[in-house]
């Protein structure tokens, strides 16, 4: 009948020595060994610490109802300007030519964050003017609520090249987050260092308006940009254009700055690995030399009296 293994434990043989010993010293090194060369090969080995993070979000993006509206003629010094901002002078906009104007915001999945911008533009064209590009530019209220609040006065903007005369324009696109520098991402702050309007600069006569403001814009370290999905012009000098976008709102891919207890959580685990292989390796080492006395060390075995 065979035997089976039921139980076991180990026998601790102990090796003692003086504290001022080489077998003691030998020791104290391979105990900072063991804490300090994890460490170097973890940073070394790049990635030990988070210096970027990110997260997705879809952010509470609101029309604010600002706008400016620039349609270049073929005659240069005569663009139909239309738009809702303080920077426009009366004697600027062309109050006559510029219709109305309708907006429509959709929830589709009842969140309470829009999905859809729908904004629509009814343009009247003079017959002695022939339209050749537009320039649209609307103000938008852009929020972050989750791992880093964020509030700022963003801008979505529109370019439309025509080769013959239009009557009307569709846009598809969608709005999208573009980052210089990542978030400094703070705890409980609401981040509002661009929550300024920029369309409420003054403006002198000798300056574009779009210029102006699109240098203001390309400043920032934090903005928003539309992405073209399709866009398609309708042909024919009828003396009206209808201009209708449909911007849809995405979740954004948002690059923060970790914080420290972010940062340690990922190096943490990283070190810990590390430790756990070198304490095997310097056990293995110290078990060699203390077994083959090639240090000076009492041998305490349990069985044997001292």
């Amino acid at each position: 009948m065979g035997l089976y293994k039921l139980y076991s434990c180990n026998v601790e043989i102990q090796y003692k020595s003086w504290f001022l010993s080489k077998a003691m010293l030998f020791t104290m090194i391979t105990m900072v060994l063991n804490v300090i060369l994890p460490f170097f090969v973890a940073y070394r080995s790049r990635g030990f610490w988070l210096k970027s993070q990110s997260y997705y979000e879809q952010p509470v993006v609101h029309f604010t109802y600002d706008y400016l509206l620039v349609a270049e003629t073929v005659d240069p010094s005569q663009p139909i300007i239309c738009g809702e901002t303080s920077i426009l002078d009366e004697e600027i906009t062309n109050e006559e030519n510029c219709i109305d104007m309708q907006v429509q915001e959709y929830d589709y999945n009842g969140d309470g964050k829009n999905d859809m911008l729908n904004i629509i533009f009814n343009l009247n064209i003079p017959m002695d003017k022939t339209i050749a590009s537009t320039t649209i530019i609307l103000a938008l209220d852009f929020q972050l609520k989750t791992i880093c609040p964020l509030q700022m006065q963003t801008l979505a903007i529109i370019n439309e090249n025509f080769a013959v005369p239009p009557s009307g324009l569709k846009y598809y696109g969608d709005i999208e987050l573009y980052q210089v520098s990542h978030l400094p991402c703070l705890r409980n702050i609401v981040d509002t260092k661009y929550n300024i309007s920029l369309l409420n600069h003054s403006l002198d006569s000798n300056e574009n308006i779009v210029d102006l403001i699109l240098e203001k814009y390309i400043n920032r370290e934090v903005i928003t940009q539309t992405k073209t999905l399709h866009s398609r012009s309708q042909n024919g000098h009828t003396g009206n254009m209808e201009v209708r976008m449909y911007l849809r709102i995405p979740e954004m891919k948002i690059h923060y700055i970790p914080s420290l207890l972010q940062e340690l959580k990922w190096a943490w685990p990283q070190y810990l690995s590390l430790v756990v292989i070198f304490y095997w390796i310097f056990n293995k080492i110290k078990k060699f030399v203390f077994n083959n006395r090639l240090l000076m060390a009492w041998e305490i075995v349990p069985w044997k009296k001292s």
